[in-house]
């Protein structure tokens, strides 16, 4: 999706749907959404007055246009009460709107910049709530589906700036946005990957990937290296695999410092069917999901290294499987982890 700011009248844009905001218990039209109404002959004013827009929050309202507007709909969204209106609140909002106008078939929205001066809510901070709800909410994988989708894609959304002063800040977050919402779906992506697509090997290969597109320092443990260093808790669970453990660490360098200023790590357990103690089959197949630590972790770094914060940071992932076989750990054995504790 093509997300940019740009400046001018939301009434006079030309596009498949302009969205505006109404709060709950607004008694009196003003704004954006006034000039609106009287184009459209008072329609949002109707609608209103006979209850079926109530500004609750999520609740998405369509009026076609006939004609009386540039865009084919107008769609009145829905922010709840003024005073508890939020940037997550507005992220979820457009969300929601972006969903139903892609199944509508809509492949292009116009929108103020949604909450912005309401509630401490900047105006950099509603455009990056905006970019960060239309990219999250119509997030779909299908990787491994051959049929096609029911409904077309939203292909451009526009937020109008009202004057040319404001654009760079607009811009900047939509940036932010953009980048965080991404990163968000790499890490869905990767859990919804099946466990036979992203196995420990797939997933250093993902960091390897990461590590050369973000200029990020990548290392990679091998088992052998995992028994030198005495890492046998991360073995243990390792055990009953075929597949060879993985320890990804990926790096991010913003100062001169030596030091890690943070340090993120996420279980990287691509399958656990919980070994020789074996989980029962009722949504066995969700355990494919145990990586999404992993996942998480891999995809922050990789919009800081975007963002490019002044601190050093580290992603740490410990990476198997955990599945029954011959030499899998049994319920009572003893391991010794890295820092030479013992566990039974």
């Amino acid at each position: 999706m093509e997300i940019k700011a740009v400046v001018g009248d939301i009434a006079s844009i030309k596009t498949g749907a302009i969205v505006v905001n109404l709060f709950e218990g607004m008694e009196r039209l003003d704004g954006d959404i006034a000039s609106i109404d009287r184009a459209l002959d008072g329609a949002v004013s109707q609608l209103i007055s006979q209850g079926e827009i109530k500004g609750k929050l999520n609740e998405v309202t369509i009026v076609h246009s006939l004609g009386r507007l540039p865009a084919t709909r107008v769609v009145v969204a829905g922010l709840g009460k003024r005073q508890e209106l939020t940037q997550d609140r507005v992220r979820g909002v457009v969300a929601e709107t972006c969903r139903l106008l892609q199944q509508k078939n809509v492949d292009s929205i116009a929108t103020i910049p949604q909450g912005a001066g309401i509630a401490g809510i900047t105006l950099e901070g509603a455009a990056q709530a905006v970019t960060e709800g239309a990219l999250l909410g119509v997030y779909s994988f299908r990787r491994h589906i051959t049929k096609e989708a029911e409904h077309g894609e939203i292909k451009q959304l526009q937020i109008v700036a009202s004057d040319r002063t404001s654009l760079p800040v607009l811009e900047q977050g939509c940036h932010k946005g953009r980048v965080l919402a991404e990163a968000a779906n790499l890490a869905r992506d990767m859990v919804n990957e099946p466990a036979n697509y992203m196995t420990p090997s797939h997933m250093a290969e993902m960091a390897a990937r990461l590590a050369e597109t973000y200029e990020l320092e990548l290392s990679v443990l091998e088992q052998e290296q995992m028994q030198e260093l005495g890492m046998g808790a991360l073995l243990g669970v390792a055990q009953g695999s075929r597949q060879s453990p993985k320890f990804i660490i990926l790096r991010y360098k913003g100062s001169d410092s030596k030091e890690i200023d943070v340090a993120l790590i996420g279980k990287g357990i691509t399958f656990d069917s919980g070994g020789i103690s074996i989980k029962p089959s009722e949504k066995m197949e969700e355990m494919k999901g145990d990586m999404a630590g992993g996942a998480a972790v891999m995809a922050a770094i990789s919009a800081i290294a975007q963002l490019k914060p002044k601190i050093n940071v580290a992603a740490m992932v410990p990476a198997t499987e955990n599945l029954p076989g011959g030499s899998a750990l049994k319920p009572g054995d003893i391991l010794t982890a890295i820092n030479g504790k013992t566990i039974e």
